[in-house]
């Protein structure tokens, strides 16, 4: 493994065909959605191959965790758990409100379609919260961590989470 020169871009590593690909959250700017530029998807039916590896594997890439520093937990022993409970919260609100047809939150004209869709794969709750939601998401990534050489060992998945956010809440 290789730092990149403090000119380099991997958008433009890849084009120049420095590096094969790339996974990355932000779309590179010399992509073209239509596969007709320098840069396009590695799969063109993405979402097909994903829901297909969904169905298979039950595994979906998580897109965020919540991390707090130890002497904050040391501090305030409670933090973990009432975040845990806020963010739950906030995210009951959105499944709540994310196919209310009268007032939609964005203004994509498939939205409620591709709810629907993402639903009859995925189940409602297609962002869950908590160890045993995410089970098989989580130990593919600490297995994969492990094997890639990104930790020392292969993590019990218990050990990623607070003791206190390990049950389930009354929200």
């Amino acid at each position: 493994m290789q730092k990149i020169g403090p000119a380099q871009t991997l958008a433009q590593m890849l084009e120049d065909g420095e590096i094969d690909a790339l996974l990355t959250a932000r779309t590179p700017p010399n992509f073209s959605p239509g596969g007709n530029g320098p840069i396009c998807r590695l799969f063109p039916d993405f979402k097909k191959v994903e829901q297909d590896y969904y169905r298979k594997t039950g595994i979906f890439p998580i897109m965020h965790t919540v991390v707090l520093r130890k002497d904050v937990l040391d501090k305030y022993p409670w933090a973990a758990e009432s975040m845990f409970k806020a963010f739950h919260q906030s995210k009951d609100i959105l499944d709540k409100r994310i196919d209310d047809a009268v007032s939609l939150r964005s203004m994509l004209p498939w939205l409620l379609a591709d709810v629907e869709e993402t639903r009859n794969v995925m189940g409602y709750d297609f962002w869950p919260y908590g160890l045993e939601a995410n089970r098989p998401t989580l130990e593919a990534a600490t297995l994969y961590s492990y094997e890639q050489g990104l930790t020392p060992r292969k993590f019990e998945i218990e050990e990623l989470f607070m003791p206190s956010t390990l049950h389930e809440f009354e929200i």
